[in-house]
């Protein structure tokens, strides 16, 4: 009897894992799966390349000022774009805007701290076409810098959209009821955070591997 009963509770809970994953909109499970091919892209890379470096293959790595700097511009980009759902939720699209457009201007800022942060690398020594682990530097750090520009298209859009909008009320408001507008929002919140989380283990693994 209880064996049957584990048996129903495990079926059921089978369900509803089910009917939970099929009211996922079809483009937000196309960003998780986007997400995950990139993490793999990223782990597969990052352990590829510990586990391949030989011994003697370090270089005198000091982590470059601006690259600590971009660290904290991207922390506060995330926090910016956190505060944009739940305004969107209370139908404050000016505050909806507003975290946009921080978020935004955080994230330009954050790729040009990184330009600043490779001339730093290129001074001190450590370059692309250099030794192995410094030319890693650069290609894992760029790859991020790619993912990133998408994530800087993506909040450009928005705002765009947002910003033509928000002083007209009815325009505004017709945004705000539309659900497919909310969730393109919580797609665009969520790859942010993805990229910001990204850099944050990349900065660690920099500055402890190298």
């Amino acid at each position: 009897m209880q064996q049957q009963n584990k048996n129903n509770t495990e079926e059921k809970s089978r369900e509803g894992a089910m009917a939970r994953l099929e009211k996922i909109h079809p483009h937000k499970m196309l960003l998780y799966l986007t997400i995950f091919g990139s993490s793999l892209v990223f782990l597969f890379m990052i352990t590829a390349y510990t586990f391949s470096r030989p011994e003697a293959d370090y270089i005198n790595f000091t982590m470059p000022k601006a690259f600590i700097v971009s660290l904290v511009l991207l922390l506060f980009s995330s926090f910016a774009i956190s505060k944009a759902l739940p305004a969107f939720k209370k139908d404050q699209i000016k505050e909806v805007k507003r975290s946009i457009e921080v978020a935004l201007l955080l994230g330009l800022a954050f790729t040009i701290s990184q330009y600043i942060g490779w001339y730093e690398l290129n001074q001190s020594g450590i370059r692309l076409t250099g030794k192995d682990s410094g030319s890693y530097l650069y290609i894992i750090s760029g790859l991020h810098i790619i993912h990133l520009a998408g994530g800087l298209v993506l909040l450009t859009l928005a705002y765009t959209k947002i910003n033509t909008v928000y002083r007209d009320p009815v325009k505004s408001l017709i945004v705000i009821t539309n659900p497919y507008q909310r969730v393109r929002l919580e797609m665009l919140v969520t790859y942010w955070h993805f990229v910001d989380a990204l850099w944050i283990l990349l900065f660690f693994y920099f500055l402890f591997s190298f």
